[in-house]
């Protein structure tokens, strides 16, 4: 009789694994449709914002830049006479649009 259940046990055995191989391959690919999905909706996203908030802090300091410059080149006309100016420089140096440069600009004369 003991002779007769170790092939039972073997073909048992046999079928459990496969199975269970099968089961763990499946939810690898589960797993890795869920990680796909979660670095969709928020990696992806979040690097995005980080490139453009970095380019942003670019267009702030070359903005501060310019108009620094353009303060200690004018030093008696106020800042208004000058805006143009720095916003054309802004516009050449970063290749961005004038309602950009000009808010850059504007926010970096009101921290000054």
């Amino acid at each position: 009789m003991i002779v007769a259940t170790i092939p039972v046990i073997g073909n048992i055995v046999d079928f459990i694994t496969g199975n269970l191989i099968n089961i763990v391959g499946g939810t690898g690919a589960l797993v890795m449709i869920i990680v796909t999905w979660v670095a969709k909706k928020y990696l992806i996203p979040y690097l995005t914002v980080e490139s453009r908030r970095r380019y942003a802090a670019y267009i702030a300091a070359i903005a501060d830049d310019v108009t620094d410059e353009l303060r200690l080149k004018y030093p008696n006309k106020p800042w208004v006479t000058y805006l143009d100016e720095a916003v054309d420089k802004i516009i050449k140096i970063c290749e961005i649009s004038p309602e950009v440069a000009r808010r850059a600009v504007s926010a970096s004369i009101s921290r000054k």
